[in-house]
């Protein structure tokens, strides 16, 4: 049987959000993820190898938010900005092994130009 997690994501999109700008959305979501028994259990492992401050992956959680305008026909502007919660995750490759990573706060640009 394989192993069991859970996830859910959910979002709202709003279209013409005035008279003046039809075309233009404007978009929130959230999700969620359950990290696996398997996953925590390789973190208990290096916890009992590098001792009890390693940290156990629980979740992770991302908060986004969106607005496409459009410039003219085919040509949109997209700034879009995400909120990544990491619940425990760590890089134990990275320089500072075993210390909980941030949350992530990333903003992003996107254009589209359609011929």
């Amino acid at each position: 049987m394989g192993d069991l997690h859970s996830a859910a994501n959910a979002g709202l999109e709003f279209i013409g959000l005035s008279d003046k700008r039809p075309d233009d959305k404007f978009g929130i979501a959230a999700g969620y993820a359950h990290v696996s028994k398997r996953a925590q259990a390789l973190d208990f492992d290096y916890r009992a190898l590098a001792g009890p401050a390693w940290p156990v992956r629980r979740f992770e959680r991302l908060l986004t938010a969106v607005y496409q305008h459009q410039l003219r026909d085919g040509r949109t502007l997209q700034p879009n900005f995400q909120y990544v919660i990491g619940g425990g995750a760590t890089d134990p490759a990275g320089p500072t092994p075993g210390r909980a990573l941030k949350n992530a706060a990333v903003f992003g640009l996107r254009t589209t130009l359609k011929f």
